[in-house]
């Protein structure tokens, strides 16, 4: 890892059949990454829990927008997101810092 990377990677211990060490670990690997986890959902329909969008530790809606598809990032209006770090909907502009674990509604 070192050698990919430049950076130690922490050693910790796991039961890979504890839900909770699982966790543990996935967090592990995010932080050493320096990368976050953000989910999607489309208007009017559940969200996507299964598979996150990853994007740099300090990314905005319009990298996630990005990832999703370029038009969605050319033509994006605002996104709504539920998250620690706002009311749950709120309404924000493309320049909105995510956080770890966000859910975000994107609308172009």
């Amino acid at each position: 890892f070192r050698e990919l990377t430049g950076k130690d990677f922490p050693h910790i211990k796991v039961q890979l059949d504890n839900a909770d060490d699982r966790e543990r670990l996935r967090d592990t690997i995010y932080k050493s990454l320096d990368v976050i986890r953000v989910y999607t959902k489309r208007p009017g329909k559940p969200p996507d829990y299964d598979s996150p969008f990853t994007i740099p530790r300090g990314g905005t809606v319009e990298d996630l927008a990005m990832q999703v598809h370029r038009d969605i990032a050319a033509n994006l209006k605002f996104a709504r997101v539920w998250g620690a770090n706002v009311h749950d909907g709120q309404s924000v502009g493309r320049d909105h810092q995510l956080s770890d674990r966000d859910l975000v509604e994107l609308h172009a």
